[in-house]
């Protein structure tokens, strides 16, 4: 299943650079999939497709600052990415990231970095990150010695991960709008945004509870692989990546109520349905709760793979050849997905994190 299949032409200023002011009023394309028949809304109108009875599923994994920018001991320049932060933090804390410099970062030197001057004491307090280990292709194990270190570095250096696509610095209305407004810290730690959460606000969440809908989170902490494109020519071949995950024994009886009861299960975001859909017992239309604290999912989705809950998603816009995108091609067809895209495209929809989103329903 060659690649080229999974790619399509979009215009650069369509990329979202900012999101919408009010969350839930980013455009929403509707699509009855059987059907086919699309409809253009405003997010806050997903409202009309909910019921009594009918389940709403959120990723809450809590986005963490995982950009740093900092100094080597001969002046240059590195950017630290941490792509993994374990469930659990305990010090000293090492940590999975990509180190970016003019020159090869070596194991054991350590990295220099600041938060802006204290506004009382005009101090600028130091604190240095350890390059421990280099695992390859600009990927290292770093060292964070104490709970000091680690509070002040992502407290005051640390910046939101946006996108690189979004091809701007984070500025601190970021902080906001790059986290949905249910993340819960005590759920784990993504590096990238559970997006399509995003357009949800807190008006709109209570709608969907009075019209008797029912609103239930599962965590899946989003590593730097779900946005990294798929290179090999055969999909098939890809190598995809492994992320943590969990569902409460609440959130799985609410779903499997809703199941047996025919209510709708409406998924928000791919990386809910990763969730969902690697804890669903085969062909039993029915999840397990599932938590732990090594408990990985490496399951890749594409065209051929056989959904056992996803029969409802709200997504946003993903970029071509993703895995994010292929997964849209498994869930509706190739060319129906094709055919969204070009509808959205042609209307002007913003893609991507920041952009609209489309929910793909009655599939």
């Amino acid at each position: 299943m060659n690649i080229d299949l999974f790619d399509y032409k979009f215009d650069e200023k369509q990329i979202a650079k900012y999101p919408a002011f009010d969350r839930s009023e980013a455009r929403l394309l509707a699509v009855d999939v059987q059907n086919f028949k699309i409809e253009h809304k405003k997010f806050y109108e997903i409202t009309e497709y909910i019921n009594e009875g009918d389940v709403v599923a959120v990723n809450n994994s809590y986005v963490k600052k995982a950009r740093i920018f900092g100094k080597r001991d001969s002046g240059g320049k590195v950017e630290i990415f941490i792509t993994e932060f374990p469930i659990k933090i305990s010090f000293p804390l090492k940590l999975k990231s990509l180190l970016k410099s003019h020159k090869t970062v070596k194991e054991g030197e350590e990295i220099t970095v600041s938060g802006q001057a204290d506004i009382q004491s005009r101090r600028t307090v130091f604190k240095t990150v350890k390059a421990v280990k280099n695992l390859g292709e600009g990927n290292y194990e770093i060292l964070i010695k104490t709970k000091e270190d680690y509070d002040y570095i992502f407290g005051k250096c640390a910046l939101i991960p946006l996108p690189p696509y979004i091809k701007r610095a984070a500025e601190e209305a970021d902080d906001l709008y790059y986290q949905t407004v249910y993340a819960d810290d005590s759920a784990g730690f993504s590096v990238a945004a559970p997006t399509a959460g995003l357009h949800f606000n807190d008006k709109t969440i209570s709608r969907i509870k009075e019209k008797g809908g029912i609103f239930t989170s599962v965590s899946l902490n989003i590593g730097l692989g779900t946005f990294l494109p798929v290179r090999t020519a055969d999909i098939r071949k890809h190598n995809i990546h492994k992320e943590t995950y969990s569902i409460s024994k609440e959130t799985a009886d609410t779903i499997n109520s809703a199941v047996k009861s025919g209510n709708k299960i409406i998924l928000t975001g791919t990386s809910t349905v990763r969730c969902i859909e690697s804890s669903a017992k085969a062909d039993s239309g029915v999840i397990k709760a599932v938590y732990g604290e090594n408990l990985e999912t490496s399951l890749y989705i594409y065209p051929g793979y056989k959904f056992k809950i996803t029969k409802n998603l709200i997504t946003n816009f993903h970029q071509p050849k993703s895995s994010l995108y292929i997964m849209i091609c498994a869930l509706i067809g190739i060319e129906k997905t094709r055919s969204v895209y070009e509808e959205a495209i042609k209307k002007g929809y913003s893609l991507f994190s920041y952009g609209d989103a489309m929910y793909l329903y009655n599939i």
